[in-house]
Parts: C-alpha cells; structure tokens; sequence
C-alpha cells in the first residue's frame, strides 16, 4: 500500500516534466510480442522515476502493467520488472541487485519446462538524447547517467525530461541458456548479456562524445598522410612549411562539421513545427533494420537524392526513431550564410564537387572521414552526387563509395554497413524549378536569396513523405564475395580493383534503393495517365487500372521490400485529387481523370519513381504491340536480349539466374488476369476490341518513351554501321539532339529527352554488352547484331512512332553530314 502511494506521488511531478516518446511506436506488433504469453520487464538501473514511466507507456500502449518484484515473492508475475544495476548512492547495498539476481533465478525455475513461452524484454530509457562533450561540466550535471544521484536526476529531468525515449527491445532468448547451463550460471550469463546490450544500444542511441571542432582539426594536421601530403604541397609549389600548413589548415576549417546537440535539438522542434506546416505526415518502413544493427556496426546511409529536404529529412526521422542522427556530406554549395553554419552544427560537413587532382584537400578530407568512422559516429552521403532532375536514379559517384572502402581496409573498431534508404515525395518543392532545368535553363546557385524566396511555397500542402530502410549491405562480406584479391592489395594507396568495386557496390545500392520505392498516389496515377494519348481516361477505366496495378505491387514480383502506401484505388483517386495531381470532370458517358497539360512534364517525374517497379510487365506486353501472339521460349528471349538496357537504367533487381524465374510470374499474372491467353506454348493477346487488350496496351506504354530512346541510339548506329563511323561523344550527342526534336514534332512530355546521362548510360551499357568497342583511332567499332537489336527494340514500338522515328534520324544524319 505504501508503496503503490509513494509511486502514485512520484508520477506526479514526471507527467509535468517528462514527454516521452515511445520506440518502436507499436511494439506489440513490431516485436511480435505474443500477449497470451507472460511477458517481464527488464531495466538497467533501479530507478523510481524509470519503473514510473514505464508503467504509464505499458497502460498507453496495451502491454501487461508492470509489476514491482520482492524477495519475498513465491512466484515471477506477468509483467514483472527485474534491474541489473544499482546506484551506490545513500548507503544503498550489493544486496539490492542480488535479489534481482535471485530472482532471475526464479523465473528460469519457473519456467523451466517451456522456456521458449517466456519473453524478457529489455527496456532503455533515455532522458534526453545528449552524449555530452569530450571534456565539459555541463556534461557531467546534464548528461543522462544511470548513477545519476538524486539532484542530477532532478537537473536531467528539468532540461532533458521533455526530449526523452523509450525503447522496447526484442525479447531476450532464454532456452539455449537454460539448456547448457546451471540455473546460476545461466542467470550469471544472462545478466552479463543484458549488461553488454544496454549498453551497445545506449551507444546506439546517444552516440559517442562530441568532439571539440578545434581539437579535431587539430589531430587532423597531426596526421601522418596529411603531413605527407602538405610536403608534397611545398616540395611541388615551393612554398614555406608553414605556408602549406596554413592552406591544410584552411581546408580542415572548410570540411569539419561543428556538431551541437543544442543545434540537433532546436531543429527537432523547427522541423516538427515545419513538416506539419508542408506535408501532411512522415512515413516510416523497416526503421528496425537500422535499430537492429546500430549497436554492433558502423552505420553509413545513402539515401536517394531528390530534394534539399533529403538533408533535413533523414536525420530528423532517425532521431525521432532513437538513432543518432548522422554526419552529412553536404556540397560545398550549401554552406552560404546562414545556412552553412547551421547545416554544420546539426552534423554537415561540406565536400567540393571535385578533387580536380588536389591531393592536399584529397588528403585531409580522407583523414577526416576516417577519424568519423574511427569514432563510431554515423555518416551519410548522396551517392548520385547531385539531385535527380528526372525522377530516376542517378548513375552512381564512386569518389565517396571509394574513400569508406579504403578507410574500412585501413581499420575501423566496428564492422560497416551501408544502408540504402529511399525517400519519396508526393509532392516537391523544387518540382518546377526541375522542370525549367531539363528544358535548357541554367540552375541557379543555392544563396540567402533564394532561401527567402521559399516562403512562399510554405504556403502550399505537399502530401505526405515516405523513407523506407533498404537491405543493408555487409562491406566486408561484400569484399569477400568480390571476385578481387583485395587482402593482398590493402596496403596501397588506391587499389587497382577500387574503383570498380566502388562501381558494383554504388550500383547495388541504388538497387536495393529501388527495391525498396514507396508507391503513393500521385506517382501511381501518374503512371497511368500519362500512358494515355491525351493524358485522360475515364474513372472507372483508371479505377480498373489502378486495381491492376495494386494486385501486382501486392504479389511481390519484384520486390518484398517495396510498399503501396494505399490499400484501395478509391483511397488513391480521392487524395490524388485532393493534392490537385490529377482532376476529375464530368462527362455524359461518364467522369473523366485528366492531368492537365501544364502538369504533365512535373508528373512524369513522379512516374519515374516507380517506373521500374512494372519495367517487367511493361516490356512483356510492348512484345505484343505489332504481334498477336508469340511463342514462350521467343517471349522470353526477346525480354532477355532487351533487359540489360532496362537493368543498367533502371537498376533492376533481377541478375541472369532470376530473370527467367520472374518472367514467368509476370507471365502468369498477366494470363490470370486475362491480359494474355496461354495455349500450350503459345501466348495470345485479347483482341483488339476487348477492355482487355486497351488494359494490356496501357502497360505497354509505361516503356514507350524509354524504349524510344533506345531506338533513338542503335537506329544512329545502325545507319553509321553501314555508311561510315561515329566517335562515342558524337552518338551520345546526336541521339540527344534527336530526342528533342521528336519530343517536339510530336509533342512527347518527357523531359529525359534533354538528359544526356541518359544517352551516356545507353551508350555504356551497349559497350559493356559488347555491341560497340572502341578503336585506336577514338572511332566506335559497331558490332554486326546492332541491326538484329535495333529490329528487337522497334518492334515493341507502334507503327506510327517507329515511322516518325527513322523518318527524323534519316533526315537528321543526312543534315549532320552535309554539316560535316
């Protein structure tokens, strides 16, 4: 009785000073906790204040109410909390933990013949999120402590108490110990265990000490490639020691990030305050693959990069998700006042676009990077290097992807792993600013100018914003897999094999990006009405699409980590509407969906999210666009001979071995739904009359632009295969130049078609493909089954576009020649 009073009291003054979030938000379902089974409690430290809140989140959050334990106690009850530590303040004696221990004990005895019905979940609470500096008082009296006395506690809760979390750990396994160990040598075990966890996930949480800035530049010139480097600086310029130092030292001063948690959690609140302004929620997937690994690993993220947002965004979601936030690469670009100096205290630290051979600035960036990996601290970086103007992903950088490789292989205290994470908008901020960009206009440079200029757009709803967490990737079982002999060569400078892993290990990033895409309303609307003629389709037809569309996302043909963020094609119409992405008006046979011409550029963007994910079924059925039939072994080869194209672009998911297995479901879907008849061996298309045949065709056209484009470039190599020779740069300009022009006579929305990557991609991937070489002479050596491909490519074009298409490339070569 007096002591449920006591703890009735001390709640009191906690619900005044403590907001606590907590993590995972439903933990019953993310952890699987089975509530027919006794579940128990474990926290590090005995505290009042920890046992009170944990009580008042169990009540809030459906689990078994704690319960308060005691020696005397004949039986563990449901819901009984157990403490690991004590705190050796006021005379309080070992003997407080040895009666968790005993009691520990206990519950093993009583659950000896079904160890596996008993779920221990460990329980970390954290008041606040500051891991203090390397040398500060404040630290001492502020920082969260699990000895914390009395008055400390009561300082932490005054100026932490509303920033605090609790995480809710997966249960502990209890039956392996049990079955190899006495019951006191399992109990021994299991609290060295819980030991080792609390504090690995405290570290996770809180991250290590914040460095001094000045210190660290400091230790930075202190380093031994970085004096080397600044020599070689004064040996190959002639300049003083301390010259060169100096330019070393500026170049620290430019790169260093000046981390304050003070600044991490003033833009907590800014940011709450300003994505409830814009968008209309965050949504998060799979954040417990980072969780489960954050404690054991060094975490590198590389997000996708669609908007300036992407800085703020991933670092405010992992907060709120009880990581720590991590150090950002940013371009050199971004740091103008004033937003350098506060993208460099919330973790920022600014890399220039191009090394261009500086080996003084390559030297000290390196040595900077390493120092954070060294230290355990969280990095992130753009491995597209620049934002995407056109809705895909971008080509991967290797610089970055290179220098972790190294600085791995030079010795880091945990093992990394790379953490793909997409990040998608309904809707942007600098949509319309893309747009003038791929018609030719020249981006403008980032300044406070520009940053005044956005209050405007504060003004409008840009939908919701969705991160999902890919599959990580394990860099040395990835280096171990490698078919290079990486042991022998880790002592060079730069590895022979280093940039070409750097290219595979960019590329399957970028996959597992895609793998993991967020499909919404706008980009899934998007998808179909632009694949109309007019950008119209009536509601019930786009209805009877979408509901296609959904049945495929939810069979997981390509993927298990890509999500739908809608469960019905009405949920989809109704908030496409509402964001104004489409518009609906009547009709006397009935209402019409339209995206209006003004919008049709800006909603290809959107389109080209997820445009990979129906790169399959698209291919299959454009097969069928000049065929009413074909035989399963030709299907197939045909997808097969045109995939690599789509794979390198796309960055789809399916190697040699897979493909062949995920045609056939592709296949198998579209004959269930009728979109194609299966005889024997034989497959038919609907007849052309049937709803059928135009749903069929509406897939087709999801890669009509796409494979426009690579008609575009092998019918230019066709033409110069029989009458003369190109060098590379040529036939990725002319095949540029020439999808403007057909976008132009016939009035195609795609602003690809101003993408030279792109064309340089194809042209690549052509070359890998070996159906182009380089000569001596700098001249293409065109392959002869160029022509064979070309025919593939077309016939999975329309009459009229294959038309239009050689009749502009023959008027353009001829017009090119004279020119020459």
């Amino acid at each position: 009785m007096i002591r449920n009073l006591y703890f009735a009291l001390a709640k009191l003054p906690l619900k005044w000073l403590v907001r606590i979030k907590a993590i995972p938000e439903q933990p019953i379902e993310s952890l699987e906790l089975d509530l027919d089974k006794p579940i128990y409690y474990v926290l590090r430290t005995r505290s009042t204040s920890s046992y009170t809140m944990l009580q008042s989140e169990c009540k809030r959050l459906g689990l078994p109410e704690p319960q308060y334990l005691s020696a005397s106690d004949q039986s563990i009850k449901n819901g009984g909390v157990f403490f690991i530590q004590h705190k050796a303040i006021f005379g309080r004696r070992q003997s407080t933990i040895t009666k968790y221990s005993r009691l520990l004990e206990q519950l093993l005895e009583q659950h000896q013949d079904n160890n596996d019905d008993v779920q221990l979940v460990p329980v970390s609470i954290y008041w606040g999120r500051n891991p203090g500096k390397e040398k500060s008082l404040l630290r001492v009296l502020l920082t969260d402590s699990e000895s914390a006395t009395p008055f400390r506690k009561l300082l932490i809760l005054l100026f932490q108490g509303r920033n605090s979390f609790m995480q809710f750990g997966r249960p502990v396994q209890l039956e392996k110990l049990r079955a190899s160990h006495s019951y006191g040598t399992a109990t021994l075990k299991l609290i060295r265990i819980l030991r080792v966890y609390f504090h690995r996930q405290w570290t996770a949480a809180m991250g290590p000490l914040v460095a001094n800035r000045k210190q660290m530049i400091t230790s930075l010139l202190a380093n031994d490639d970085v004096i080397d480097a600044i020599k070689r600086e004064q040996k190959k310029k002639k300049l003083p020691y301390n010259k060169a130092r100096k330019q070393a030292l500026k170049y620290a001063d430019e790169i260093a990030s000046n981390y304050s948690y003070k600044m991490v959690r003033f833009m907590s609140s800014f940011l709450t305050w300003l994505w409830n302004k814009m968008y209309g929620g965050i949504q998060v997937y799979n954040a417990e693959r980072v969780r489960d690994i954050a404690s054991s690993h060094e975490i590198i993220y590389v997000p996708c990069h669609r908007s300036h947002i992407d800085y703020l965004l991933l670092s405010y979601v992992l907060y709120y998700e009880g990581l720590v936030p991590p150090h950002i690469a940013a371009g050199i670009n971004l740091n103008f006042w004033p937003i350098g100096g506060l993208l460099r205290r919330g973790g920022a630290f600014f890399i220039r676009r191009s090394f261009s051979g500086n080996q003084l600035y390559t030297a000290v960036f390196n040595a900077y990077f390493h120092q954070l990996l060294n230290k355990g601290v969280p990095v992130e970086f753009f491995p597209e290097g620049g934002r995407s103007r056109t809705g895909r992903l971008l080509q991967p950088k290797t610089g970055m992807m290179g220098m972790m490789v190294q600085n791995f292989l030079r010795g880091c205290r945990k093992p990394i792993k790379i953490v793909p994470v997409y990040v998608g908008y309904e809707r942007m901020m600098e949509g319309k600013s893309y747009l003038k960009e791929m018609q030719g206009g020249e981006k403008k440079k980032e300044s406070m100018g520009q940053l005044l200029k956005v209050r405007n757009q504060l003004k409008q709803r840009y939908g919701k914003v969705y991160v999902n967490f890919a599959e990580p990737l394990d860099l040395e079982q990835w280096l171990k897999n490698s078919e290079f002999d990486w042991e022998s060569e880790s002592g060079k400078e730069r590895p022979t094999w280093l940039s070409d892993f750097a290219t595979i290990l960019g590329e399957q990033s970028m996959t597992n990006i895609n793998n993991s895409c967020v499909v919404n309303c706008v980009n899934l609307t998007s998808l179909i009405l632009l694949s109309t003629q007019r950008n119209t389709l009536g509601v019930r037809e786009l209805t009877e699409q979408l509901d296609l569309y959904l049945d495929y996302l939810n069979k997981n043909i390509y993927s298990s980590d890509s999500v739908c963020a809608y469960d019905s094609a009405d949920d989809i119409l109704q908030e496409a509407k509402k964001l104004g992405a489409i518009n609906e008006f009547q009709n006397p046979l009935g209402n019409l969906c339209q995206i209006n011409e003004r919008s049709a550029v800006l909603m290809t963007y959107y389109r080209n999210n997820i445009i990979h994910l129906f790169a399959l079924p698209s291919l299959i059925a454009s097969c069928f666009r000049q065929t009413s039939s074909y035989k399963r072994p030709e299907l197939k080869a045909a997808c097969t001979a045109i995939y690599p194209l789509l794979k390198r672009e796309l960055f789809l998911n399916c190697d040699d071995k897979s493909l062949e297995e995920t045609l056939d479901k592709t296949i198998e879907f579209l004959t269930d739904h009728k979109l194609l008849e299966a005889h024997g061996e034989d497959l038919i298309c609907p007849p052309i009359e049937s709803e059928e045949y135009s749903s069929l065709m509406l897939l087709a056209d999801i890669l009509k632009e796409t494979l426009e484009r690579y008609g575009i470039t092998l019918t230019l190599l066709a033409t110069h295969a029989g009458t003369g020779s190109i060098r590379r740069a040529e036939l990725e300009a002319q095949s540029q130049k020439l999808a403007q022009r057909i976008a132009a006579l016939y009035s195609i929305y795609a602003p690809e078609s101003f993408d030279k990557t792109l064309f340089q991609q194809i042209v690549g991937t052509l070359r890998r493909q070996g159906f182009i070489k380089n000569k001596d002479s700098g001249d293409l050596e065109i392959s002869g089954s160029v022509p064979q491909l070309q025919q593939l490519v077309m016939s999975t074009l329309s009459r009229n576009t294959q038309e239009g298409l050689v009749k502009t490339a023959r008027w353009a070569v001829k017009r090119w020649r004279e020119e020459s």
